[in-house]
């Protein structure tokens, strides 16, 4: 059992179904999700509760004397197994009722997508359909820990995350690192040394791609080129084919499991087999391919590859337009392999680096940016807006250490203002100071970057100045300014990259309203922004509007659509070289903890991400409400020694700026929980900007009188939280306060202890559901039904679903006696 990693629940399913002898269990999975394993581990299980086992293969058992021996004893104590059913369909549709008519015990597997409607309505008639989905995040961090031995960095934890919560597939990914001598573990602690593919993950996917026909794995590698994310149109243009011609090898590969719909887009299953599908492709064919991107026309266009000069740049600059970023990046290196011209050399790498920049990859982009601050002959404007773009790949590419060089910038005396890698370094040095927690310099640096007016010619990796400070006026909760500064959209002169500059802008636009608390519009800007980024290949972006999106959602309740954006931003992170640095990282993935385990996984998560100074002290300058609310999470699990951690982290940066307000008040709230202050709570709630904050100090204020038996005012203050965010339109907070115990007086302290599907979970079964109706209503398989059941009672402390009945209703007339 110990292979079957993230799957305890599936094979608890197993076994009860072996255990009564008779009927039919099917498993089924897209490819290389560990289904066959799962069957064979029930086999020697079988084995071991003294069944005859006949195993058959799917392409043979049509044919096998052994299973018609079995179907001609009619014993219910012999199980015939059949891997890899949907290879006959015919044959398995035959079969199906001949093993119900002989009361026949028997377990399949198959990939009912290959074997057609016909078979997975005939499986439902005739049998029980066991499902293997993703699995959770706890499951894949238990499952990681237990194969390592050690807890894995960060790093590697984002990088494990890729595999979408596909057990087997990460699970092959931490053996190849260990196979491969890429991982040391050091203080218990489980590190990435190297940063390819392991070859067994490769030759897993490749596997998958070679079973496809041929037609299907070029679409397949085709799709890779342009992205994880792809429309059927992009592959029409690149392949010469029509839509019609391209339909049924789409579905094939839509039924392979490697690719899913995802509204009018395509899209790799996960960040992990895209990368892989890349990877396994020669690189004969990849160069093969890329050179294909970069030629092929779209309709009704005339685009010349490989011309040097200024043809060339207008080329590069044509494509990259339309968001054809690989056609983009091929043709301009093309171009620079024919020795343009000296006068184009420079243009066409700070066209490349700019390019570049937006795909994600600061590296390479810092490489064309030198070229082009190098190159003979380069106008002088020209080469510093390169430096510029040096420096600034060079942040996102290392951090840290571009601080010297933007240091270096901004004390050179023949600088003027206006240079644009004057007005960078400024940039640059503004975002490493506020990393820092030096507020007072991040926001002098910073300020005095959007002043500046840069000289032509400009690109629209620029936009940075006004995005990061902006961010940081929202997160000081000077909301007004942080918007005008996004808000305004000056022109630039990149005509290659012709949305990052607004995209850009309206992403953090997105993180100013909400942070302003107005939900609505801010949700409708990231979505905007994040889709525009997608198409136009803006990597760099999709991550951050992807935090601002989850954030939304979990302040609406909506978890299963906050949990979809964090597994996308997490696989994204792990995958490109360069995101849009923030806090909100960390700090999203501790909202959606609380929303699916409550307190106690949000305390196991937060004492990592503050025992580690930078993680700790970016997030809490970034969001002036974590503070508190860690100490309210931690004090709810009893973990005083984390609440403490908290307060002085925030305290230590509090007395690092003094004069900033939004870092006062938080600590200051912090600090008041911590040691049940009413009086600073009170302050608290009258001074913080933030209405989210806000909120949460005056419920925090609410429990606090109620437990000193002053109900009017518990009250009163929890209903200014309720205003606070019902006008920010958080229905999640609404409905998980109005379910308040303390307040209520209705209910439980445990109840509040669930998370919010658990939460749906109960009320349903309490009112009278079976666990089948339960699972309809919320769209969940009964065997992750059951499993939420377990944990109810478990918080709960009961034992029957009578019990949980009168909790639920004691729940519902708590939540109506509020309205």
């Amino acid at each position: 059992m110990s292979k079957l990693h993230g799957r305890n629940r599936e094979w608890a399913s197993v076994l009860r179904f072996l255990s009564a002898p008779g009927g039919l269990l099917a498993i089924d999975a897209p490819p290389c999700c560990g289904k066959s394993l799962l069957l064979h581990e029930a086999v020697a299980a079988a084995r071991d509760l003294g069944y005859t086992v006949v195993l058959a293969c799917g392409e043979h058992f049509a044919a096998s004397a052994d299973v018609a021996r079995a179907l001609d004893r009619a014993d219910s104590g012999t199980l015939i197994a059949v891997d890899q059913a949907h290879r006959d369909p015919a044959a398995l549709l035959a079969l199906l009722p001949r093993l119900r008519e002989r009361r026949i015990t028997a377990l399949l597997t198959l990939t009912s997508a290959y074997a057609g409607p016909e078979v997975r309505n005939a499986l439902a008639e005739h049998g029980c359909v066991l499902e293997l989905g993703p699995v959770g995040d706890d499951v894949i961090g238990l499952m990681t820990t237990t194969l390592l031995g050690a807890t894995p960095h960060p790093d590697l934890a984002s990088l494990i995350a890729t595999a979408g919560g596909d057990p087997h597939l990460a699970g092959e990914l931490i053996t190849g690192l260990r196979e491969e001598g890429q991982l040391e573990v050091d203080g218990g602690v489980a590190r990435l040394r190297g940063g390819w593919l392991p070859r067994r993950v490769s030759e897993l996917v490749r596997g998958q791609v070679d079973a496809l026909s041929a037609e299907a794995a070029r679409l397949l590698r085709v799709a890779a080129v342009i992205g994880r994310a792809f429309s059927p149109r992009e592959v029409v243009t690149r392949t010469g084919e029509t839509e019609d011609a391209l339909r049924p090898v789409a579905d094939e590969v839509l039924a392979s499991g490697l690719v899913v719909r995802i509204d009018e887009r395509l899209e790799f299953v996960s960040d992990l087999v895209w990368r892989a599908v890349v990877e396994s492709m020669p690189e004969s064919v990849r160069h093969a391919l890329r050179h294909d991107t970069a030629v092929l026309r779209a309709p009704d266009e005339d685009e010349p590859a490989g011309v040097p000069g200024t043809d060339a740049v207008h080329e590069v600059r044509k494509l990259a337009v339309n968001g054809r970023l690989g056609s983009a990046i091929a043709l301009a290196r093309e171009s620079l392999a024919q020795d343009a011209p000296a006068g184009a050399v420079a243009e066409l790498h700070v066209v490349l680096g700019g390019i570049l920049l937006a795909d994600g990859r600061p590296a390479d982009a810092a490489s064309e940016m030198e070229h082009a601050v190098n190159a003979e002959g380069a106008p002088e404007p020209l080469r510093r807006l390169a430096a510029a773009g040096r420096l600034l790949s060079l942040y996102f590419a290392t951090g840290v250490p571009a601080g010297a060089r933007a240091m270096t910038v901004l004390t050179a005396r023949e600088r003027e203002p206006s240079d644009a890698d004057v007005v960078m370094a400024a940039t640059v040095h503004s975002c490493l100071e506020w990393s820092d927690g030096n507020f007072a310099e991040a926001v002098y640096w910073g300020r005095e970057s959007t002043r500046w007016e840069a000289d032509r010619p400009t690109a629209w990796w620029q936009s940075q100045a006004a995005v990061s400070h902006a961010m940081k006026l929202s997160a000081l909760g000077e909301f007004e300014q942080a918007e005008r500064l996004v808000r305004e959209s000056p022109e630039d002169d990149d005509e290659a990259v012709t949305a990052g500059a607004p995209t850009a802008r309206k992403i953090a636009r997105a993180r100013v309203l909400t942070q302003a608390g107005q939900l609505a519009p801010a949700a409708a800007a990231a979505d905007e922004g994040l889709c525009t980024a997608r198409d136009r290949g803006l990597r760099i972006l999709v991550p951050f509007a992807s935090t601002v999106l989850a954030t939304v959602a979990l302040q609406r309740g909506e978890i299963a659509a906050a949990a979809e954006h964090v597994r996308r931003y997490r696989a994204d992170l792990a995958a490109g070289e360069a995101v849009l640095h923030s806090g909100q990282y960390d700090w999203v993935e501790l909202l959606l903890a609380h929303a699916e385990g409550g307190p106690d996984r949000v305390a196991e998560l937060a004492r990592g991400r503050i025992a580690d100074a930078v993680v700790a002290r970016r997030m809490l300058v970034d969001e002036p409400g974590a503070a508190p609310w860690l100490v309210r999470q931690a004090s709810a699990v009893g973990d005083r020694d984390l609440a403490g951690d908290v307060v002085g982290a925030a305290e230590r940066l509090a007395a690092d700026n003094p004069g900033f307000a939004a870092v006062s008040v938080a600590a200051g709230h912090a600090r008041a929980l911590l040691e049940g202050d009413a009086a600073q709570l009170l302050a608290a709630a009258g001074r913080h900007r933030h209405p989210w904050a806000r909120a949460n100090a005056n419920e925090d204020l609410a429990a606090l009188l109620a437990e000193a038996g002053e109900a009017d005012r518990a009250a009163a203050h929890t209903t200014r939280a309720l205003r606070i965010f019902e006008r920010m339109g958080a229905d999640g907070e609404v409905a998980r306060l109005r379910g308040w115990p303390d307040v209520n007086g209705a209910t439980g302290v445990e109840w509040r202890r669930l998370s919010g599907p658990e939460r749906d979970i109960a009320r349903l079964v309490g009112a009278g559901m079976t666990n089948r109706q339960v699972a309809r209503q919320l769209y969940l398989s009964p065997h992750t039904v059951n499993y939420h059941l377990r944990g109810i009672f478990k918080k709960l402390g009961i034992s029957s679903r009578v019990e949980l009945a009168r909790w639920a209703h004691e729940q519902q007339t708590a939540e109506t006696s509020t309205v």
